[in-house]
């Protein structure tokens, strides 16, 4: 009896980034939502909104980490967080780098965004806020 394995392979393009240009900035405006991971050791991802208000530079809007996981939220001091430790970062100074990525600052926090187009549009990246570095992935809404 002669058996045979096949082999079935499966083709999962990954997205591809898009170069964020002037004529791409509309496509980014608008409610985004997805996870923010912390990586600190057994914390949970976070559920994250960001909403991009305009659609030139610089950029504006705001990120939202619902319900810090308690090892984050003692890092972040307690008036920069809501009742039930939300965390509300907003950036108003939003430019496109010579990377083609979305970059802000604001004193010593930080946050870069890639843009990943198609047919369900994404954004990911990392942002430095106090002394928390976090990376998120959100899909536009």
């Amino acid at each position: 009896m002669v058996m045979g394995l096949a082999l079935i392979s499966v083709s999962c393009t990954p997205a591809q980034k898009t170069l964020i240009t002037d004529r791409n900035l509309p496509t980014l405006k608008g409610r985004w939502e997805g996870w923010t991971d912390f990586g600190i050791g057994q914390a949970r991802p976070v559920l994250t909104w960001m909403e991009i208000v305009n659609d030139s530079v610089p950029l504006q809007g705001k990120i939202t980490l619902n319900q810090l996981p308690e090892a984050v939220a003692l890092v972040i001091p307690a008036d920069a967080k809501t009742a039930d430790n939300s965390l509300i970062i907003e950036f108003k100074n939003g430019t496109i780098s010579n990377q083609g990525t979305i970059v802000a600052r604001s004193g010593q926090n930080f946050i870069e965004l890639t843009y990943f187009g198609g047919a369900k549009p994404k954004l990911e990246g990392w942002f430095y806020y106090w002394a928390l570095k976090g990376t998120l992935s959100v899909t536009k809404k």
